[in-house]
């Protein structure tokens, strides 16, 4: 049924240039397009030989947190709310802004929301960037299918879209489309799944958002980051879910993945006015996180990882790549991904800032850091910790990842144990405690128990 609603579709809007053809060609030619027309009455598509991109092609193949999309480049008949938004503007109305291709650039104040940070669309192309701003109007309009004022090249369409997405967390239906090409493979229109409570929940994940944002209002920007860091990880379990590509999935439904983790962070920072953007990556499998622009340095951030389910099921709160360089997060995070895939064939399209500054991470900003392993210094921090509670969990980080392996060695080996000696001092008589290391960061954590 799918095929014969596609093929009617295609036969109907082409029959005339197809009939053009067959009168003014002859002998094998003719032969050809006869076939073809007989293939299409059938239940084939003539777009499914002319163009040879006859197969479904995932363009986003990241899919939020790495699963396949139903993005494919074959004609699709139109849903039963479906319609095309047409070019209303005025043929004889000319710009400043008007391109030689045809298309017009976008004003950058025209997409301005509370906190403009449009990381990726920085990085497009003049052309793209007009592909950007008419997605913007779908996402302030939203409607199921979009017709594009000009033709488009996939490879420009693809990049636009995903910088778009990237871009703003709250197009998160925006994922999920599907596009029409014409015959030399210039992509005509998009059809996207507007969900059909999608205004009811904007204004539910708007009301949270705008309590968790209030509640910081005069904090310093450092202060808004940990503290949505803070809320997120507290806030959410982490599981899978039906909806756990999008920050809907935190906001709403308090469980997610790594995808909804980092659009959830993204976008409170958005409205708090904080500059932030989501990446995707590998670790020992793919996945996302974020990384914050302050003061004109970039920080990592890694939302899912100070989330840990421990062995027994239960969550904790870490943070262990909370505002780190790329020294400490490329040691897991082995890889950033700006790539663009079409079918087949994919190429680089964004580039990602580097995080040199170490001054903003946690362990720096509570006096928990140590460069190398100095026993004198790290015992006066544990006593602090000590005497502020006796039971609290006590975090420090070494820097250097070779003084790390010496003070795991002298302080907790058995030939050693000298965080016993500085136990002691506060603890004259028999006491138990955990310790535990973390060595892809250098983090020790030890803990009186009884």
């Amino acid at each position: 049924k799918i095929k014969f609603n596609i093929c009617y579709y295609i036969c109907m809007t082409e029959r005339w240039s197809v009939l053009t053809l067959v009168m003014k060609v002859g002998g094998i030619l003719k032969k050809i397009i006869s076939i073809l027309l007989v293939l299409c009455l059938s239940g084939c598509t003539v777009l499914d030989f002319v163009t040879d991109d006859n197969q479904n092609q995932t363009i986003n193949s990241y899919k939020n947190d790495y699963k396949d999309t139903n993005t494919t480049t074959e004609n699709q008949t139109q849903n039963k709310n479906g319609f095309t938004v047409k070019n209303k503007e005025d043929k004889n109305q000319t710009s400043n802004n008007q391109l030689k291709n045809g298309f017009q650039t976008v004003d950058k104040n025209k997409l301005n929301t509370k906190s403009l940070y449009l990381y990726y669309y920085d990085q497009l192309s003049s052309t793209q960037k007009a592909i950007y701003g008419e997605l913007y109007d779908v996402l302030q309009k939203p409607v199921s299918e979009y017709s594009f004022k000009k033709l488009v090249k996939k490879e420009d369409f693809a990049t636009a879209l995903l910088a778009f997405n990237y871009d703003f967390p709250e197009a998160y239906w925006m994922w999920d489309y599907r596009y029409w090409i014409d015959d030399y493979g210039k992509v005509t229109k998009v059809k996207f799944q507007v969900p059909e409570n999608y205004a009811e929940t904007q204004a539910q994940v708007d009301q949270i958002v705008d309590n968790v944002v209030g509640a910081v209002a005069n904090a310093s920007d450092y202060e808004k980051i940990k503290y949505f860091y803070d809320w997120i990880i507290n806030w959410t379990i982490y599981e899978d879910n039906e909806c756990d590509q999008y920050y809907t999935s935190v906001f709403l439904y308090r469980k997610s993945i790594c995808a909804g983790y980092s659009r959830a962070f993204q976008y409170l920072c958005k409205k708090a006015g904080i500059k932030c953007a989501t990446v995707r990556g590998q670790t020992d499998e793919a996945h996302a996180w974020n990384f914050v622009e302050l003061n004109g340095k970039y920080y990592w951030v890694d939302v899912t990882w100070g989330d840990p389910v421990n062995d027994d099921g239960s969550q904790s709160l870490v943070y262990y790549y909370f505002m780190v360089t790329d020294e400490v997060l490329f040691r897991t995070h082995y890889s950033l991904n700006g790539t663009v895939v079409i079918g087949d064939s994919s190429f680089e399209a964004f580039k990602f800032p580097k995080c040199t500054d170490n001054s903003l991470s946690y362990y720096v900003q509570n006096g928990a850091y140590f460069q190398t392993y100095d026993y004198y210094a790290i015992r006066d921090y544990v006593l602090q910790k000590l005497n502020e509670d006796p039971y609290q969990k006590i975090s420090f980080q070494i820097g250097d990842q070779a003084s790390f392996q010496v003070a795991v060695e002298q302080l907790l080996s058995q030939n050693y144990r000298y965080i016993t000696n500085i136990f002691s001092e506060y603890f004259p008589g028999r006491y138990w405690y955990n310790a535990i290391t973390k060595d892809d960061v250098g983090v020790i954590t030890v803990q009186i128990v009884s």
